[in-house]
Order: C-alpha cells, then structure tokens, then sequence
C-alpha cells in the first residue's frame, strides 16, 4: 500500500470517530481499508472499531444530545462490513459513561473520565437492533438513541 492511501484511509477513519467531514485527498486508485474488517456480527462483540478495521465504513444511525446542554450528545453508529454497532459520546464531562446495547443482550460500557471531545464503546453484534445510551456513572438516568 503507498504512503498517500495510507495517509487517506487513516484519515477517512478518523473522520469517522472524530465526526469530522474533511474529504480525503483525491487518488488516482480506490483507497483500500487499512485493516480488513476482522469480524462480522456477533463475532465483534467486544472488540473495538477501530482495531477491528469497521471504523472506516461506520455510518451515523442516530444523533441525540443532551436535554440540559445540546453540545453534549450520545450517536449510535453501524459498520455495514463488519454488521456492528458501536456508541460514540460528543463532548461529555468527566463522570458520564457511554453505552452501546443490542437486543440479545449484549452492553458495553466506557466511562468519559479524563475523555477529549470523543469516546467510543466496544461494539455489538449489528444483525439485531441496538441503542446507544449516555448518562451519569452508576445511574438510570440516561439519554438514549431509539433501538435501531
């Protein structure tokens, strides 16, 4: 693989996690993924979006922010490879967690202590619905994307 496909596949995963929209630069080829995606639904329970290689097709499903402050938001994401899903929290203070659950009962959960403008879960198998969730640590009182 040549440094600029690299540059423009580590790029456009970035983009994905970070949520920003800068386009990669112009190739003469189609980029390649810079990892293949290394599981498919249920066998991406736990592991994470980024090493797993399904980053780089992640999709927003759903953006939800907070009721008290609407910089803060929880997203639900789905990789298409990889049949995943996984949660993102935007700009949550120190003492939030950020969950990812699916219908089968799988749950993972990160807290954003110390977090920079971005936080990731693990993810869950993609072939059942899933519901990215954000609240305060060891609480029920969360903000929830609907089941998707």
């Amino acid at each position: 693989m040549t440094p600029p496909r690299i540059l423009a596949t580590v790029g456009a995963t970035l983009a994905v996690l970070l949520g920003t929209t800068a386009a990669a630069p112009a190739l003469a080829e189609p980029a390649q993924p810079l990892l293949a995606a290394s599981c498919k639904a249920a066998t991406c329970n736990g592991k994470d979006p980024v090493t797993a290689g399904c980053a780089p097709d992640g999709k927003l499903v759903e953006s939800v922010p907070l009721a008290t402050d609407r910089s803060i938001k929880v997203e639900l994401f789905h990789s298409n490879a990889c049949q995943a899903n996984w949660a993102r929290s935007v700009n949550a203070p120190n003492g939030g967690a950020v969950l990812v659950t699916n219908k089968k009962g799988a749950k993972y959960v990160r807290n954003t202590d110390g977090a920079k403008t971005y936080v990731w879960t693990l993810m869950v198998d993609g072939t059942v619905q899933a519901q990215a969730c954000l609240g305060p640590q060891n609480s029920d009182a969360l903000t929830c994307t609907k089941y998707h």
